[in-house]
């Protein structure tokens, strides 16, 4: 399966058109950032988690699996 990373806050790249493209892509899994700004990897270490057991171990994240965005530093 593929990956689809979404932000529901990022005006760039609105969340709907993630989901738009996992449907689409028929055998995609939508992980989901909750949360202002662009892109989900760097703003949520559970993202960068469940990424990066993708890409390394081959793990998809459960289907409808939702991060928050990491507090502000």
């Amino acid at each position: 399966p593929i990956v689809v990373v979404g932000s529901t806050g990022d005006a760039a790249t609105p969340y709907a058109n993630a989901e738009k493209l996992a449907a689409q892509l028929g055998n995609a899994v939508l992980l989901t950032r909750e949360g202002e700004g662009h892109t989900g990897y760097g703003h949520s270490a559970c993202i960068r988690d469940a990424v990066h057991s993708y890409l390394v171990d081959g793990t998809v994240p459960a289907a409808g699996t939702r991060c928050a965005t990491d507090p502000a530093r």
